[in-house]
């Protein structure tokens, strides 16, 4: 099974919860998000230097070369993008991770984080399991509880940025 076929594949949610997935994202869906993203989005990209213009110009190359996914709930409702990219840092291979997504994304209703530990898992392994790297500029509470959740660790601070890493699986 190639990477596209397991990303258009429905993960299973807890009965009674909203059902989430990941698919290959479609131009569509870029224009759907970054016509309205969540506005702690739009507060991370510019705490990290970032406009949404440039932004929507990253996620729009990764998505020619097929390195974007788009989160689906409620059936086709796109919620968000995740993205990202294989960099040497230091010496060794990682994978960045890139993410935005609309205000509905963070609602209680949609099981993101819980999605988001099995999923990241997952593509972790189809991507060589190798680290992953979340960089991180909000100041939400609950930020590094949900970053914990999904299986990653607090690696390192500069500021305001925080780095979180998801560790390649044993």
């Amino acid at each position: 099974m190639n990477l596209n076929q397991f990303h258009d594949m429905v993960s299973p949610s807890p009965k009674g919860s909203t059902s989430m997935y990941a698919r290959v994202a479609s131009i569509p869906d870029l224009d759907k998000i970054f016509a309205a993203p969540a506005q702690r989005c739009i507060d991370d990209l510019e705490c990290a230097g970032w406009s949404l213009g440039e932004a929507e110009k990253n996620f729009r190359t990764r998505q020619e070369v097929g390195d974007i996914r788009a989160l689906v709930v409620k059936g086709e409702e796109v919620t968000g993008l995740i993205s990202w990219q294989r960099r040497e840092v230091l010496g060794s291979l990682r994978v960045r991770v890139y993410f935005i997504g609309a205000e509905d994304f963070f609602t209680p209703q949609v099981p993101s984080t819980r999605f988001g530990r099995k999923y990241m898992r997952t593509l972790q392994s189809e991507l060589g399991n190798l680290p992953m790297l979340s960089m991180c500029w909000l100041t939400h509470p609950k930020v590094d509880r949900w970053y914990r959740l999904m299986g990653y660790r607090l690696a390192e601070t500069y500021g305001r940025q925080r780095n979180f890493v998801l560790e390649p699986q044993q």
